[in-house]
């Protein structure tokens, strides 16, 4: 797992284009292209290939009243890399980093994620990481630099989504899971499967060094 330079900036956003599940906001490149520049967009890969099999960003929100306010979204896996709780992994990564690490966090800025009716997928990984359910939310269009029309239901304006908002309580909670998978899992992930147990292992010390995670 690691940040994403500006120069790769478009290999998450083909890898999301690509994979066109119709779950996420259609973001814009220019979206993915300034979060890699404020080294707000994340990666996942396959050691042995290279390849991309997963994305995070952290994106500013477009209207200029919620200036204080991030969206954290962006967050496919390959079909293929589901069911090893990587999302979840993820996504405290995302959280650790760029509140304890980043240097472009403030105090009073607001991480709030949004979930499309019927995807549920991403709910356990947003809660396992702090996210706390803040209610029904209707997005409408320019509250975010994104284009959400597949997700408006005919004859409406607005995308029903469910809000989250991120708990910065739960930052240390945060950096002491991560810090247990590192020193005593040894970021091993061990998945049971009928023909025999599957190890990954996960280095994300790209992005943030085992000595930041003390608390």
């Amino acid at each position: 797992m690691r940040l994403t330079s500006e120069a790769e900036y478009r290999i998450p956003f083909t890898f999301i284009e690509a994979l066109n599940e119709g779950t996420l906001f259609d973001r814009p490149a220019q979206a993915f292209l300034e979060a890699a520049r404020e080294r707000r967009l994340f990666q996942v890969l396959n050691r042995t290939t290279d390849n991309i099999i997963g994305t995070g960003i952290i994106q500013g929100s477009g209207n200029e009243k919620s200036a204080k306010e991030a969206e954290v979204g962006g967050l496919m896996f390959h079909p293929a890399a589901r069911g090893f709780g990587l999302c979840s992994l993820l996504v405290k990564i995302m959280m650790v980093y760029a509140i304890k690490d980043s240097g472009r966090d403030s105090p009073d800025e607001e991480y709030l994620a949004h979930v499309v009716d019927g995807n549920g997928a991403p709910l356990h990984s947003l809660l396992e990481a702090g996210f706390r359910p803040i209610g029904p939310v209707d997005v409408h269009r320019g509250d975010i630099d994104a284009v959400i029309d597949h997700m408006i239901k005919g004859g409406e304006s607005v995308a029903h989504m469910h809000g989250f908002a991120f708990d910065r309580e739960a930052i240390g909670r945060l950096a002491l899971s991560l810090r247990k998978f590192v020193n005593e899992d040894h970021g091993v992930i061990t998945r049971s499967d009928p023909a025999g147990d599957i190890r990954m292992t996960v280095d994300f010390s790209h992005v943030i060094p085992p000595t930041d995670l003390n608390i």
